[in-house]
């Protein structure tokens, strides 16, 4: 009975600022340097001699990284204990912050941009698996207002990621956007240290190693770093590589199935239908907004002729929409109208991309570009919410981590998506491909989410 009182107390009292500043100020370190590293680009190419297509690779391995670390680390939340995986997150990002300062070479700055992704990256899954350790299943609003925080906090750093960057380059110089890491990193151990509740592995740590399955964490980063190779040779990727990721795909299901404790759970995931939706619907939402972040800023730029900092202030509107209508998402029980008027907006958004040209008024750009911000926002903080209630309470960190591979995932498909469309160049053709292809997006989005009977149902 003591005990039950116990926990009933720690469970009430930890979803308040002491557990929330230090989640959200993790949570926010993979924001901030997905767009910070922006603004430092060109620098990086001038002073290291490196041309446009390899400086790219700042961006890329980052979202590699993640792609596959954010899972992984979900995974070991799952296994050891969601604080020590933050905690440890925030040891790699202050690495990174040395790496980037100190490089002598790109390729250090890829290695920094790829430690930065796997130490950021470990805090959203860890920090979910942590809200769920703290909560019952009669607290699940109380859940839902954290992880809508969390999102929101997410999306005003990816705003602000541009502007800090650029303050950044021009004082002090293109390496303090990856210095800034070393501080951020000790910040959030500090903080994680002094203010997370311990949280003990399901299993002694001795035989929690044994409980990994490092075959399947090999198979899953094998198959998403051959993926992310075949999108970037989009039309002709090379036969060896397509066969490749199709061979890893096979093994991976193959093998994941004939483990007890997989990595990748592909049993739960083929009875989770909630699940796979939810995903689905993050790897389409995203094609989309990533789309725009990558395929409109060009075009608005030369086919609009606007100036860059014009071009940034407008598409500024789509982060600052997202954020005041991320808390919406929280309210209530259900996630099925959230998700509807997301998926409607998003088809709003497209359909007028095709009618855009050179004379469109600045207002009708912000609006259309205001629209694709329910989708990074509402869409993005319910689909969040529906994973950690459909996941199983064990492995929520895992799958959260997952959704955001499935993100990731569709911003790698709209860099292959807007490469194909731009392949003659940036122009008004080009950018109405795009939006008949954010439209097919779009209306195959409104589907699954009305085809959903899972959201019809309270929590």
């Amino acid at each position: 009975m003591t005990d039950d009182i116990r926990d009933l107390s720690v469970r009430t009292s930890v979803l308040g600022a002491r557990l929330l500043v230090p989640l959200c100020l993790g949570v926010t370190l993979n924001a901030v340097n997905s767009t910070m590293i922006a603004t430092a680009l060109v620098p990086i190419s001038r002073d290291l001699g490196v041309d446009a297509a390899a400086v790219a690779w700042l961006i890329s391995v980052m979202y590699l990284a993640s792609a596959i670390g954010q899972p992984v680390a979900g995974r070991l939340a799952d296994q050891f204990g969601a604080r020590r995986v933050f905690l440890a997150g925030g040891v790699l990002v202050a690495i990174a912050g040395v790496l980037g300062t100190f490089g002598p070479t790109f390729g250090w700055l890829v290695a920094a941009r790829a430690v930065v992704g796997l130490g950021t990256g470990a805090a959203y899954p860890a920090a979910v698996a942590m809200i769920r350790e703290r909560t019952g299943p009669t607290e699940e609003e109380s859940a839902a207002r954290a992880l809508g925080i969390l999102n929101t906090a997410s999306l005003v750093m990816l705003t602000a990621g541009p502007p800090l960057g650029g303050l950044l380059v021009d004082t002090i110089g293109w390496r303090a956007t990856f210095a800034v890491n070393a501080p951020l990193g000790v910040l959030v151990l500090a903080l994680g240290l002094r203010y997370l509740p311990r949280s003990l592995p399901r299993t002694r740590t001795t035989s929690a190693w044994r409980l990994v399955d490092v075959p399947g964490v090999l198979l899953f980063s094998a198959t998403v770093s051959l993926l992310l190779v075949v999108l970037l040779q989009v039309p002709r990727p090379p036969w060896a590589t397509l066969a490749g990721l199709v061979v890893s795909l096979v093994l991976l299901v193959l093998v994941e199935r004939r483990v007890d404790r997989p990595f990748l759970d592909v049993r739960m995931l083929a009875q989770n239908r909630a699940l796979v939706l939810a995903y689905l619907r993050l790897v389409l939402s995203f094609l989309a907004v990533y789309g725009v972040l990558f395929g409109l800023t060009p075009w608005l730029q030369g086919g609009r002729g606007l100036s860059a900092s014009a071009a940034g202030l407008l598409l500024l509107g789509m982060s600052a929409v997202g954020t005041v209508v991320a808390p919406l998402a929280a309210r209530g029980s259900r996630q099925l109208w959230p998700l509807v008027f997301t998926a409607l907006a998003l088809l709003a958004g497209s359909l007028a991309l095709t009618f855009l040209d050179g004379a469109t008024p600045v207002v009708v750009l912000a609006i259309v570009i205001g629209l694709f911000g329910l989708p990074n926002g509402m869409g993005q903080v319910a689909n969040q919410i529906v994973v950690f209630r459909v996941a199983p309470a064990e492995q929520v960190g895992a799958a959260t981590g997952l959704s955001r591979t499935a993100q990731y995932t569709g911003a790698m498909v709209a860099t292959s998506v807007t490469g194909l469309a731009y392949a003659d160049g940036v122009g008004q053709t080009g950018l109405h491909v795009l939006g008949w292809a954010f439209t097919v997006a779009g209306v195959i989005l409104l589907a699954v989410t009305v085809g959903d009977r899972s959201l019809r149902h309270r929590s």
